[in-house]
């Protein structure tokens, strides 16, 4: 089974960010979101008027800005990296770091099979906090970058409502 990353976060984190699984590239690269052609980093990078270059510079966005990033999966089989190739799947321990985030207002999922893992495997929705799925920043969700971007801007930024 392959496994993914410790989570990226603050103990004041406000808003987690969750994927399903690092692609085979981030897998490689031991990096969230390490595909180039991925729009995650771009849209934090526009969202928060940050740029970034580096992959620490990534790391110290997210805890800057009071995210925190994971990931549904802690292991999995899959192949290639589309999220219909799941085989075999065991999820992180999400429980326990949410309610170890009691700032923690939402939870935005990356696309739609994140949401699908999350409600399947965890199914655990605090009253006190808001969920979102979002599209999938992934270059093979065909959703154009800019339409992308404004509904990932309107979750991150507003206070409640969003996408």
């Amino acid at each position: 089974m392959l496994e993914g990353f410790p989570p990226i976060h603050a103990h004041d984190s406000t808003i987690l960010i969750l994927g399903t699984g690092p692609s085979v590239t981030s897998l490689q690269k031991r990096e969230y979101y390490g595909f180039a052609r991925n729009a995650f980093w771009p849209i934090l990078s526009s969202v928060y008027c940050h740029p970034i270059d580096s992959y620490g510079e990534k790391t110290a966005l997210i805890v800057s800005s009071r995210l925190a990033l994971w990931d549904v999966l802690a292991r999995f089989e899959r192949e290639q990296s589309l999220d219909s190739n799941y085989r075999s799947v065991l999820p992180n321990a999400l429980i326990p770091f949410i309610d170890e985030h009691p700032q923690l207002r939402k939870i935005l999922f990356n696309g739609t099979q994140a949401a699908r893992f999350y409600d399947r495997l965890i199914g655990y929705r605090p009253p006190s906090i808001e969920f979102f799925t979002l599209p999938s920043t992934s270059p093979a969700y065909t959703l154009a970058c800019e339409e992308k971007l404004h509904i990932w801007r309107s979750a991150l930024l507003e206070e409640s409502g969003g996408a």
